[in-house]
């Protein structure tokens, strides 16, 4: 049998039940990847004692938007979780780990045994009950009411990279809060302990952009079109294997050059500086 999707509905496409949520959740952590290098190169600045006042009034405004952005992504991350509870409530489950139907935990930290389903770790009792329906007591639908062939199959994984982004995120939360504080009381830039830390904060946001789409997109199988098509059957016939493993070595060498590319021009570019002179004559046209 042969079969082809076709659009039927482009407005129902455009706004099925995860896209928006996905959409406001995903320009978010695009836009904190951004704050957060701006924040690291001006931190650096600050700590080499180079473009000082610049760099005062850059990171200052960065850090407000930022401070600002990073609840956002609380409330966007809820609100996607919330979307995945009620439309892929089994890829909410491995999130959590979660086998058993009933009142379940949310955990800070753990580790899934898919053999004896069972998960184990630091956990709120009965915390994802009350996230997804804000009543402890409340059952939360588990991996028990899936056949084992329609669970995703890397259960530890989905777990794993599903808390490594939330503890990013929180992590950036405390951050941004902590920093602005002393902002406030005007002792931020006396602690360079913090502006070291901010350096390397840039790496924070990428791989919690990563983890989670890592976390997605394991935690949506064996569906590659929910509920309609399997992973496994959505094979092209015309494509052998050999040809797409040639296509990921080309791209992944593509890749490797083109971030080789990246980091030596903006290190070259951040190593420069700012032209202090011409960066004045912009403000003063502005």
């Amino acid at each position: 049998m042969q079969a082809k999707a076709v659009i039927t509905d482009f407005w129902a496409m455009v706004f099925n039940p995860s896209s928006v949520d996905r959409i406001w959740h995903v320009w978010q952590g695009a836009f904190l990847a951004g704050i957060f290098l701006v924040l690291s190169v001006h931190a650096w600045y600050l700590l080499k004692g180079r473009h000082v006042e610049i760099s005062k009034k850059a990171f200052k405004v960065t850090l407000i938007i930022g401070t600002i952005v990073c609840l956002l992504q609380l409330v966007s991350g809820h609100s996607s979780a919330d979307g995945v509870a009620k439309n892929q409530p089994e890829k909410l489950a491995a999130m959590e780990g979660h086998f058993k139907t009933g009142p379940g935990d949310a955990y800070i930290i753990g580790w899934v045994d898919k053999k004896n389903e069972e998960t184990h770790g630091l956990s709120i009792p009965k915390g994802l009950s009350y996230m997804v329906h804000f009543d402890a007591d409340a059952p939360v639908t588990g991996l028990d009411q899936y056949p084992v062939e329609d669970r995703p199959g890397q259960v530890n994984a989905v777990f794993q990279f599903y808390h490594i982004m939330v503890a990013i995120g929180m992590l950036l939360i405390a951050l941004t809060l902590y920093a602005s504080f002393l902002l406030w009381r005007g002792k931020l830039y006396n602690k360079r302990w913090l502006l070291h830390i901010f350096v390397w904060s840039v790496l924070l946001p990428q791989i919690g952009n990563q983890v989670g789409w890592f976390a997605a997109e394991m935690g949506r199988q064996p569906w590659i079109v929910y509920k309609l098509l399997r992973t496994s059957e959505a094979l092209s016939k015309s494509v052998s294997a050999n040809q797409i493993l040639f296509a990921i070595i080309l791209f992944t060498v593509i890749y490797i050059i083109l971030f080789a590319l990246f980091i030596y021009l903006m290190n070259k570019k951040i190593v420069h500086g700012i032209d202090e002179h011409e960066t004045q004559e912009q403000l003063q046209t502005a």
